[in-house]
């Protein structure tokens, strides 16, 4: 009777399994209140969605209008797809480094681990979050692009450029996530203008680099990201890596970067 009695109370008690249902709609209310937490915050809504346009808009546009004679569509469109790799990586490295440092530093994350949530789920809401503003941001460069009439890109084209930096934010993220683990709240933004400003210079994305720094530019994953844009979009005068190698560079650099940050907060937090 005793060991009948002790049998019923572990199964009362024994956490139930979620359903796949239940599961997903945990994930899919993560990643909507994570969404809405960063488009409500205007420190980082105002300057990851409207900077890169407004800076395409006078980098991209007003300073290159090409005199008579002298337009370069190429070049157009190649600056077109630099500007939005660079929003690709401002959502992916700020939205990875300074939500998860500032958690992190709150005990957050320990709290999160000890609810009955979804393995990951903090991890897929921030990652998806950066997602949707790296899009956001994207399309705004596009309408710069369509009413100035600076791209001579199809309609295709555009999207292949706009869905394939969608999903390079990913790797991007990945180092964003990585420096947040480390770094403390306070210091993870001037870490992420490391990673960030470095990579986006010398990556040439939009302006001519000097001879000895041209063959460096394959060490940086946006480099990566803009020749798997432009390779899938057919600007094939800026094509100067197969698209598939760059996909696998990616591929580990997320691989490396987010498997680091994710040893040293399942084991420290």
């Amino acid at each position: 009777m005793k060991n009948s009695l002790n049998v019923d109370i572990l199964t009362s008690t024994a956490p139930a399994q979620m359903s796949f249902g239940r599961q997903l709609n945990a994930y899919l209310t993560e990643i909507k209140f994570e969404t809405l937490m960063s488009l409500r915050t205007p420190a980082f809504a105002i300057p990851f969605l409207l900077l890169p346009p407004l800076i395409y808009l006078m980098f991209g546009v007003i300073m290159v209008i090409p005199t008579e004679g002298d337009a370069r569509p190429e070049l157009a469109n190649y600056l077109f797809s630099g500007f939005s790799v660079m929003a690709s990586m401002m959502a992916g490295i700020f939205g990875g480094c300074v939500g998860v440092s500032a958690e992190r530093e709150n005990g957050l994350l320990k709290l999160k681990r000890a609810l009955p949530t979804p393995a990951g789920a903090g991890l897929i809401a921030k990652m998806t979050m950066s997602m949707i503003v790296s899009s956001l941001a994207i399309g705004l460069i596009v309408m710069v692009a369509l009413l100035a009439d600076t791209t001579t890109l199809t309609a295709a084209q555009i999207v292949a450029i706009w869905s394939t930096l969608t999903i390079c934010t990913i790797p991007l993220f990945a180092i964003g996530y990585c420096i947040g683990a480390f770094a403390s709240a306070s210091a993870s933004p001037a870490w992420g203008n490391l990673a960030f400003l470095p990579m986006m210079w010398l990556s040439g994305l939009f302006i001519p680099l000097p001879g000895f720094l041209e063959p460096w530019t394959i060490i940086w994953p946006a480099f990566h990201a803009n020749q798997i844009a432009i390779g899938l979009a057919g600007i094939t005068e800026f094509s100067f890596f197969p698209p598939l190698m760059s996909a696998g560079i990616l591929l580990g650099v997320t691989l490396l970067f987010g498997g680091i940050a994710t040893h040293k907060l399942t084991r420290k937090g």
